[in-house]
């Protein structure tokens, strides 16, 4: 009985480490798509913003942007996304962390070579 109890136990801890991955890359998976999705908004506000300015720039003549109404919406809607992008971002690596997983070189090199949000180094004033 021995080699059946040896096999049982083998199994188990098998399918235990599969669980356990599986839990640990849903949870990555899940935070990554969340990123790109912030990244994405990101985009789109600072699309909306150039319109805008353009707009106000050409269309109106008016020289005081930074004043206007819709233009300070845009950007502290960007401040924001910014804010809930480094969240995610440290959940991300909160998520590693408790599954004991090493970034490897490779993957930092893929998660550096995206472009970062536009803006997200930028003085927000």
């Amino acid at each position: 009985m021995g080699f059946w109890d040896d096999l049982t136990s083998m199994f188990k801890r098998g399918v235990s480490t599969v669980a356990k991955k599986t839990d640990e890359y849903t949870k990555i998976g899940k935070l990554k798509v969340d990123i790109i999705g912030i990244k994405r908004e990101i985009d789109k506000q600072f699309t909306m913003l150039g319109g805008k300015v353009y707009q106000l720039i050409v269309e109106e003549n008016n020289t005081k942007i930074a004043s206007n109404d819709e233009v300070k919406q845009i950007i502290d809607e960007v401040k924001d996304l910014n804010e809930k992008l480094n969240q995610k971002k440290e959940e991300l690596e909160q998520v590693r962390l408790e599954y004991g997983e090493e970034v490897t070189d490779a993957e930092v090199v893929v998660e550096d070579s995206d472009e970062p949000a536009k803006g997200e180094d930028q003085p927000q004033g």
